[in-house]
């Protein structure tokens, strides 16, 4: 004879129906976060940062972008709750586009498939990029560096970049400055064609200034905030 005894799912989804479209909306949230939760200390490190991204994207509510994140974490922070630094998260999946790909499968996958998802595709080394990696790449250097880089302070974010991809296990493929220099004939074109202004290309070869060792010298990476 088959039980009649209500189970806690069962009950869920009553209670869940029960709600009004904006605390279904946010009760979902809350249900995915929980789940991050459990499966962070299962997962590792990706779990993390998901939790994060899945955290702003209900906050922001609409389609997430890197400037919306920031904002969002500056008033999630000031709230008292803990979310993952933009930098970090664009390190830890190598790319915005590539977290926003992970915060879509979260929802119907667990991290540590995420993680064998990715690792998959990095069959060896990329032989040709894509523009809007090339672009990708250099506005990370810059967001980190603060400026626009000389061609050996790319040179160096981008080995620093790479060791530290492997001292966290991971697999990192970054452009070197040669497509830069080769598809557009020259490192300054190549910034030139990313939209940096002529002066903002300038000032990074004033005279006298210290700025390419002290930048490099004080640059530090962070897994988080």
């Amino acid at each position: 004879m088959r039980s009649t005894q209500t189970s806690g799912v069962d009950l869920l989804v009553v209670a869940f129906s029960a709600l009004a479209p904006d605390e279904q909306e946010e009760a979902f949230a809350k249900v995915g976060q929980a789940r991050l939760n459990r499966l962070a200390g299962e997962d590792g490190e990706t779990a993390q940062f998901l939790r994060s991204l899945q955290r702003v994207a209900a906050y922001v509510g609409c389609e997430l972008t890197p400037g919306l994140y920031r904002a969002a974490r500056v008033e999630l922070r000031a709230a008292g709750e803990d979310v993952v630094e933009l930098n970090a998260v664009i390190r830890h999946f190598d790319s915005w586009r590539a977290a926003k790909e992970a915060l879509e499968l979260s929802g119907v996958t667990t991290p540590r498939k995420i993680e064998a998802r990715f690792r998959s595709r990095l069959m060896g080394k990329v032989h040709r990029y894509r523009e809007d990696t090339l672009e990708e790449t250099l506005e990370r250097c810059v967001a980190d560096l603060g400026h626009v880089p000389l061609v050996i302070e790319f040179k160096h974010w981008r080995q620093r970049e790479i060791e530290l991809a492997k001292t966290q296990g991971r697999d990192l493929f970054l452009p070197s400055d040669s497509p830069y220099r080769r598809r557009w004939g020259g490192w300054e074109q190549a910034l030139l064609h990313f939209g940096f202004t002529p002066e903002a290309i300038a000032e990074r070869l004033e005279p006298g200034r210290q700025r390419s060792n002290e930048s490099l010298k004080q640059f530090r990476f962070c897994s988080s905030a």
